[in-house]
């Protein structure tokens, strides 16, 4: 299960690397919550938008964690990936290299789902 304290990759273009959850909404995290991070790496400032020690708040994107479509069908991730997002919910990166679900747009960030290259 994926909780406080779990390390996720970034998976837009925004500059950060790694980064840390410390806040959450429930116990458990599925596909399209929003939570608070804490960046571990990035790029270079100069590359960047986001600073190393900075808190943002992210969308999750892709969990490791198997869980369950509305169709019964299990499905899970190679890795825990995140999007970055400002205070408004807009993405902080231009692109996402990930799939996209459609528990993202069910779960209101719509504007994530059309910057991804594919929606499933």
């Amino acid at each position: 299960m994926k909780t406080h304290g779990t390390f996720f990759e970034a998976g837009d273009n925004s500059g950060a690397k790694k980064l840390f959850c410390i806040g959450q909404p429930r116990s458990k995290l599925k596909i399209g919550d929003m939570i608070s991070v804490s960046v571990k790496e990035a790029l270079p400032s100069h590359r960047s938008r986001v600073k190393k020690g900075k808190v943002y708040k992210a969308v999750i994107v892709e969990l490791k964690h198997k869980s369950k479509r509305f169709t019964h069908l299990n499905r899970s991730f190679g890795r825990n990936l995140v999007v970055l997002v400002n205070a408004k919910g807009d993405p902080i990166g231009t692109r996402v290299s990930s799939l996209a679900s459609y528990e993202l747009r069910a779960a209101g960030h719509a504007k994530i789902a059309s910057i991804s290259p594919y929606l499933f």
